[in-house]
């Protein structure tokens, strides 16, 4: 005996599939398609869980792609967004897996445009950032690639000096290593930016 039916189709969002004794379940055009269901076609309770199964996982993905579109986040933050959404974990995490592997989700590229959009505001020591990017739960190897990219021994004495500019201007010249230093600059990079002028 069937325990629910796909009734009919739902334009533009999908097709419905009438159970007992609640509203009708709304099942997408995609996962309609993916699994060659037919309208009037009989499902047992098994198929049905199944159903609200992918349909579930299919909600998730649409919704952590919605998020990806507008900006770059790492996995934390998604599944923070996901779960106040009400996905549960058995939802999203094969989802961001799945994210992941296609390159849609990418903690490497959330960092290289972190980095840039800090470094943009004000210069700062490798060691101020890798602080900032924990704070952000970027995971370390990620973390790491892009700071070995944005940290090279050229583009540090460019952020030193314009530390150095930007300090110079509000505390003079005399206090401008400490100051430099605070910025996470090490003493070596300090010395190698200004002693070169």
């Amino acid at each position: 005996m069937a325990f629910a039916r796909i009734e009919r189709e739902a334009p533009p969002k999908g097709y419905e599939v009438s159970w007992p004794g609640a509203f009708p379940f709304l099942l997408s055009r995609d996962v309609f398609l993916e699994q060659a269901l037919f309208v009037g076609q009989e499902l047992s309770e098994e198929e049905f869980d199944e159903l609200r199964r992918l349909q579930r996982r299919h909600e998730c993905k649409a919704q952590a792609l919605r998020y990806l579109a507008m900006r770059e986040h790492t996995r934390y933050e998604l599944v923070l967004k996901l779960q106040r959404k009400g996905f549960e974990a058995s939802e999203w995490e094969q989802v961001l897996d799945e994210l992941a592997d296609e390159n849609l989700l990418s903690e490497y590229r959330y960092a290289l445009l972190f980095i840039e959009q800090r470094l943009r505001r004000k210069s700062e020591g490798r060691a101020v950032m890798v602080q900032r990017l924990a704070s952000k739960r970027v995971n370390r190897e990620d973390g790491e690639r892009a700071l070995d990219e944005l940290y090279s021994e050229e583009l540090v004495c460019s952020y030193v000096k314009s530390a150095r500019d930007e300090i110079a201007a509000k505390v003079g010249e005399e206090h401008i290593r400490d100051h430099l230093q605070k910025r996470g600059f090490t003493s070596s990079e300090i010395r190698m930016a200004l002693d070169e002028e």
